[in-house]
């Protein structure tokens, strides 16, 4: 289990995903001009806070990956990126959760395409709030950026121009809204 600061940050409970209002994406430079966009649904994560401390997990399926152009998603899905067929699930579980409510940090351990590396996420947790009796939200927000190629994904090609057609650094973005359980 992790340890949380001083305070008490996320109250007492287990806290399951609310998949409509949840998303989890991800962002990369392409070609040096705009930004390449996706993400993956459904996902599954748990937020579970006790007496010995709070756990973030989170978990989705390669296969699940979004994007705008289809044509691309056999391609994200290959050995040169996420490797599906080996590596079918991306994994996040918490390390320690520390810092005030408005200005969170979660460490954990990333694994995704094989490899498993310490990541550090920035963000901020609301809640929770009561929808009725004895139902209660909170929203979890995380930012964090990764270097693509610490994970084995190496794909690059140069453009015409001497460009790389994606940078090394992806921000993940996680949106998460949690009921109590």
């Amino acid at each position: 289990m992790t340890t949380a600061t001083d305070q008490q940050i996320v109250p007492t409970g287990t806290w399951a995903i609310d998949n409509t209002h949840s998303s989890a994406t991800y962002e990369v430079e392409h070609g040096g001009l705009s930004v390449f966009r996706g993400g993956f649904e459904p996902i599954d994560a748990s937020l579970v806070s006790n007496e010995d401390g709070v756990v973030l997990e989170g978990r989705v399926a390669v296969e699940s990956v979004t994007i705008d152009d289809e044509n691309l998603r056999p391609h994200l899905l290959s050995p040169d990126f996420f490797d599906v067929e080996r590596n079918p699930e991306v994994t996040f579980r918490s390390t320690e959760i520390s810092g005030p409510a408005d200005d969170l940090t979660v460490a954990g351990e990333l694994s995704m395409a094989g490899v498993t590396l310490p990541v550090e996420a920035k963000g901020r947790l609301r809640g929770p709030v009561s929808f009725g009796e004895g139902f209660e939200k909170l929203s979890l927000s995380l930012e964090a950026t990764i270097d693509r190629t610490a994970f084995g994904m190496v794909w690059q090609m140069e453009l015409p121009g001497g460009e790389q057609a994606l940078a090394n650094d992806i921000r993940l973005i996680v949106e998460l809204e949690l009921n109590k359980g």
